[in-house]
């Protein structure tokens, strides 16, 4: 356990900590994906599994208010779900290396106390490097896990990070400073926090080493993803917040789902898309404009691309979902697009759905 200032948790007037509204982002996210993930997970399992490793102080400060961090959002939503009956047991793991972010996270956990007999808590001072190996020999491979991570500021090496995605029914949400990061590709001086990162010095053979701008971090965010070695990773952009000082179009830092299950992420991509700064674009800066409504996808683009792809194939609602998992649409736009199309370029036989819905196991003919 971390010591405690004089012995005793800090004083509650403590000040908080300030937060940005591009770092706030990753909260609401959180907010809305566990709980939804925890539903549909605890109906075939009997325990479920958070580990938080970079868990932070659990409150901060925003616009001059108090909001709350990933610890006590969670904390909140698992005393609903448990509450509620949609979970039978849950393991949370908050973890941080800074004695002092526990020791102000403690008290502000000391406020949803007591915990309900079936939420079991873990609050650790200790390197998320070395406790999440232990984590995984001892969790068993069957509970399903859910891993905050960041990789870069608090490390977390990739093959840690493969290692969680090769358990059963796990996904990983990762925090990835890209504006550290392309500071450091080219600093021989720092070339060993990338080996860290990936375990290797094979990043250094890459063509984004070569490349510059937007080039260079599309292909260095391709070549991350690649290497997490699991089937569907969603990213979220985060642009520079107005506080930064920072103008343009410039990227501070990514947010990744991973995971192997598409109806995982498809469930993220629904929560993700609404948050845009202009809807659909998986794009944030804090602001309520800055992308050009060009970048919006819409139902055209979409009619367009199913056409092309499915032509005189027929599937289900569902399935034509999966299979274009990675596009910019959620399920309003299929609607939309399926809709327009129907009698002419597509036939709608209503398995799930009534009169015009569309839905579920309804099935899709592209003529």
């Amino acid at each position: 356990m971390c010591p405690t200032r004089g012995g005793e948790l800090l004083s509650r007037s403590e000040e908080l900590q300030h937060l940005k509204r591009v770092s706030r982002v990753k909260h609401i996210i959180l907010a809305k994906y566990f709980p939804s993930w925890a539903k549909i997970l605890g109906t075939q399992n009997i325990q479920l599994a958070y580990a938080d490793c970079f868990a932070g102080p659990g409150q901060y400060e925003m616009e001059g208010k108090p909001v709350e961090g990933s610890p006590v959002i969670v904390i909140r939503e698992a005393v609903r779900l448990l509450q509620g009956k949609h979970v039978e047991n849950l393991l949370l793991y908050l973890i941080d290396d800074d004695p002092e972010q526990i020791e102000k996270l403690k008290v502000h956990l000391s406020n949803l106390l007591p915990y309900p007999r079936n939420l079991d808590v873990t609050v650790s001072c200790v390197n998320s490097r070395t406790f999440v190996p232990s984590l995984l020999q001892k969790l068993h491979s069957r509970v399903p896990a859910f891993f905050l991570i960041d990789p870069y500021g608090h490390p977390l090496p990739v093959p840690t990070i493969r290692s969680i995605l090769l358990r059963q029914r796990t996904e990983v949400f990762i925090n990835l400073m890209w504006f550290q990061i392309n500071r450091d590709l080219n600093n021989p001086k720092v070339e060993s926090r990338l080996n860290d990162l990936f375990g290797d010095n094979v990043w250094r053979s890459q063509p984004y080493m070569k490349m510059h701008g937007m080039e260079r971090e599309k292909a260095f965010l391709s070549y991350f993803m690649s290497r997490l070695g699991c089937a569907y990773v969603q990213p979220f952009r985060i642009r520079y917040d107005v506080e930064d000082g920072q103008h343009g179009n410039r990227t501070k830092y990514y947010l990744l789902h991973a995971s192997n299950h598409v109806k995982a992420a498809l469930l993220m991509k629904e929560i993700m898309w609404p948050l845009g700064d202009e809807e659909g674009t998986f794009d944030y800066s804090g602001e309520s404009q800055g992308v050009l409504i060009s970048q919006t996808p819409t139902e055209l683009e979409l009619k367009d691309i199913l056409l092309r792809k499915f032509k005189g194939m027929e599937m289900s609602f569902d399935v034509l979902r999966e299979q274009t998992w990675s596009l910019p649409f959620i399920p309003k736009h299929y609607r939309a697009a399926l809709k327009a199309m129907e009698r002419k370029e597509v036939k709608i036989k209503r398995i799930t759905s009534k009169q015009t819905g569309i839905s579920g196991d309804d099935l899709i003919c592209f003529v």
